[in-house]
C-alpha cells in the first residue's frame, strides 16, 4: 500500500503541474495531433508544414500516439458533454476548461506523465533483480519520480523523454531476462519514438553479441524493418524503406547545426553557448569529428570492459556511461538528452549508496540545465546564478570529474560490494 500510496502522490504532483504551463514542443504536438484526427491522412505528413506548428520530423510511432490520444480526447469531449446536459449538478465550467487550448496541451502531457510512472515502476523492478533490496528500490523510484528533473521536463514542460526512455530500459529489462528478441524489437520502437536512445545502442549490442544470440539479434532486426516499413508506408507508400532512411537520418541531425544546443556539456565548458557551427575547423578537422571520436572511443572502451566481464549490474554500468558519454561529447547535444543516462544512473543509485548521492547531485545539475535559458518558473536567484558562465563551468567541470570516476570504477571493474 505504501508503494501505491507514494506513486499516486506522483501522479497527483503532476497532474497538478500540468495545466500550469509548458514549452513550445507541446505547442507543436497539440497541432500535429489535431490535424491527423481532422483529415484523417498520413500521407505527406512527415516533413510536411503544418498550420501553427513546426514540420514533422519524429519518427512515426509518436504521430500515431498523438492521433490516438487526440481521438480520445474528442471522446472524452462528448461524454462530458452529454453528462453537462443530463446531470443537473454537473460543473459547466469544467467542459469549457477541457474545450480549451491550455487543456488539450495538458492532456497531451498525460502521455509522458504516465511513461514516467511506468519508468518509475522499473526502476524499482530491475533494482530487486540485480540484487538490490525491495526497500531501497523504492527510494531509488521515488527519488526518481519525485525530484524535479523528470516531473519538470514531463508535466510543467511536456516532453516525451520520459515515452522513449520506457522502451529503452524496458529493452534493457527483457535482454537480461534471457528475451533477447523482444528486447531487441523493444529498442527498435523507442527508436522509432525518438532516436535519442539510440546512444545506448553499443552496450546494447555488446550484451547479446557476448550471450550469443545471434539469431535473436537477426530476427529481431528483420521484424524491425518490417515494422518500420508498415508505419512509414501510410505516410510515403512510394520507395517507403529509401526513404524512410532518408528522413530518418535527415531528421537525426537536428534543425540545428550549432555544436552546443543548450547542454551542460565538454563543448559549453570551451567555447560558451556562442553558435558555433559544428563543422567549424580545428587543425583542419571538423570540431564534430573531435566529438565522435571522443565518443567511440570512450564507447569502445566501456563495451570492452563489459565483454571482458558480464553481469546485470555491469549492463546497466555500461548503459549509464554510454549515454554520459554521448551527452558530454556529442556535438547538436540538447540539454534534454541527459534523460537516458539519468534513468540508467536512478538504478544504479538503489543498489550502492555512493551512486545514490551521484544521482542525486546530477538530477539537481540536469534540473539546471533544463531550467537554463527557459527561465519558467520565474525564479529571479536561480536566473541569476545560471547566468554566470563561471558557475556553468563548475557543474560542467564536477560532471566531468563525476563521469571519469564512474568510468574509472567500472574500467577497475569494481564489484558494487557496498549494497544499501
Amino acid at each position: 500500500m505504501k508503494k501505491v500510496f507514494l506513486f499516486f502522490c506522483a501522479l497527483a504532483l503532476r497532474l497538478a503541474v500540468a495545466p500550469v504551463y509548458h514549452h513550445s514542443d507541446p505547442d507543436n504536438y497539440y497541432y500535429w495531433g489535431k490535424y491527423l484526427w481532422k483529415t484523417k491522412d498520413f500521407l505527406g505528413f512527415l516533413g510536411k508544414s503544418i498550420p501553427n506548428a513546426m514540420p514533422a520530423t519524429y519518427p512515426p510511432v509518436f504521430y500515431y500516439l498523438l492521433f490516438v490520444w487526440r481521438g480520445l480526447y474528442e471522446f472524452l469531449e462528448k461524454i462530458l458533454w452529454w453528462l453537462n446536459l443530463k446531470v443537473a449538478f454537473f460543473p459547466s465550467n469544467f467542459i469549457f476548461w477541457f474545450q480549451s487550448y491550455g487543456a488539450g496541451i495538458a492532456f497531451n502531457k498525460l502521455i509522458a506523465i504516465v511513461a514516467d510512472l511506468f519508468c518509475g515502476y522499473l526502476i524499482l523492478k530491475i533494482v530487486k533483480e540485480i540484487g538490490g533490496s525491495r526497500k531501497f528500490g523504492l527510494v531509488a523510484a521515488i527519488a526518481f519520480l519525485f525530484l524535479p528533473a523528470s516531473w519538470y521536463i514531463s508535466a510543467y514542460w511536456g516532453q516525451i523523454e520520459s515515452l522513449y526512455s520506457l522502451f529503452v530500459l524496458l529493452s534493457f529489462f527483457l535482454v537480461f531476462k534471457d528475451r533477447f528478441l523482444w528486447g531487441t524489437m523493444t529498442l527498435g520502437l523507442s527508436a522509432l519514438i525518438k532516436p535519442t536512445g539510440l546512444f545506448v545502442l553499443p552496450v546494447f549490442l555488446v550484451y547479446v553479441l557476448k550471450k550469443k544470440k545471434f539469431i535473436d539479434l537477426i530476427l529481431g532486426g528483420v521484424f524491425l524493418v518490417l515494422i518500420a516499413y508498415l508505419l512509414y508506408f501510410p505516410f510515403q507508400p512510394i520507395n517507403t524503406l529509401p526513404w524512410a532512411v532518408s528522413f530518418y537520418f535527415g531528421s537525426f541531425k537536428g534543425e540545428l547545426n550549432y555544436l552546443v544546443s543548450n547542454a551542460f556539456n565538454f563543448w559549453t565548458l570551451l567555447f560558451g553557448f556562442d553558435q558555433r557551427p559544428d563543422n567549424f575547423l580545428f587543425l583542419g578537422v571538423p570540431l564534430f569529428s573531435y566529438g565522435f571520436l571522443i565518443f567511440l572511443s570512450i564507447a569502445g572502451g566501456i563495451c570492452f570492459g563489459l565483454w571482458k566481464k558480464q553481469s546485470k549490474e555491469k549492463l546497466f554500468f555500461a548503459a549509464f556511461l554510454c549515454a554520459f558519454a554521448a551527452f558530454l561529447f556529442l556535438p547538436r547535444m540538447h540539454e534534454r538528452y541527459f534523460f537516458t543516462a539519468y534513468i540508467f544512473l536512478a538504478i544504479l543509485s538503489g543498489i550502492n549508496k555512493k551512486y545514490f548521492y551521484i544521482f542525486i547531485i546530477m538530477s539537481i545539475f540536469h534540473f539546471f540545465n533544463l531550467y537554463h535559458f527557459w527561465w519558467h518558473p520565474k525564479i529571479p536567484w536561480l536566473i541569476g546564478l545560471l547566468s554566470n558562465m563561471t558557475v556553468i563551468r563548475g557543474i560542467i567541470g564536477i560532471s566531468l570529474g563525476i563521469f571519469l570516476y564512474t568510468l574509472i570504477n567500472f574500467l577497475k571493474n569494481e564489484p558494487f560490494d557496498n549494497h544499501r
